[in-house]
Order: structure tokens, then C-alpha cells, then sequence
């Protein structure tokens, strides 16, 4: 592996730990970062007492643009636009099992950066 790689590797590594350790909302709630393409981001909250599993859609500068329920994968609340909104459905059916793994974790507090690491596609 050639230095570039390497870090390149390490920001990767960097970035998560950032993610996985600051807190990101009132109160101290940690935000997970599951996968970023563009400027469409999906993310999952440490949220208490949230009984249905499910994600908030980031787009562009627009915090909590839309979330989504992962089984069934639907829309919950706000507004996407529909070109994103089928990939955003696609993701989480093809991903359902892990994504709900990792909601179970994180509603454990538990160690969630192997999982986010998965499906972000680091490892």
C-alpha cells in the first residue's frame, strides 16, 4: 500500500471516530452517519424511547429533510424529492437487516462503529 493510501485510510478512520463520538444534539444524543453520497446524507440518532426503528434524511443544508421507517422501508415524515427518495427506499430495503441491527445497538448504546462502518462501506 503506497502513502496515499494509507492516508487516505486513516482520514477515513479519522472521520468516523468524529461521527461516532460527538455529540450532535441538545442534551448530548449521538448521530450516527450511515452512508454520505453527495449531498444526501442518511443518519441515525440515539433516540429513546423511539419505538420504531428508522432514519432522518439530510439534503444539502436542510437538517432532517425527510425519515424514513426501515421496516417497512417508508417515508414517515417530511419531503424528498422523489428521484432520491426511490434510491433512499431502495438503500434501506436492500439493507434492512443491518440497519435494524445497528438501531437495536445504538438504542442499547452500544458500540455501533463496526455496523456503520458496514454500511457505509469501509470495511
Amino acid at each position: 500500500m503506497d502513502f496515499e493510501q494509507e492516508a487516505k485510510g486513516l482520514q477515513r478512520q479519522l472521520a468516523m471516530i468524529d461521527l461516532l463520538t460527538r455529540p450532535s444534539q441538545p442534551g448530548g444524543g449521538r448521530e450516527f452517519l450511515v452512508l454520505k453520497r453527495g449531498a444526501l446524507k442518511i443518519k441515525m440518532y440515539l433516540e429513546k424511547g423511539h419505538q420504531q426503528p428508522h432514519v432522518h434524511v439530510d439534503y444539502g443544508s436542510e437538517k432532517h429533510a425527510a425519515s424514513y421507517s426501515i421496516d417497512p422501508a417508508k417515508r414517515l415524515a417530511g419531503n424528498l424529492n422523489a428521484k432520491y427518495e426511490r434510491s433512499v427506499l431502495g438503500w434501506i430495503e436492500e439493507r434492512r437487516e443491518p440497519l435494524l441491527e445497528l438501531w437495536n445497538v445504538t438504542q442499547r448504546g452500544e458500540d455501533a462503529s463496526r455496523l456503520v462502518a458496514a454500511l457505509s462501506g469501509d470495511v
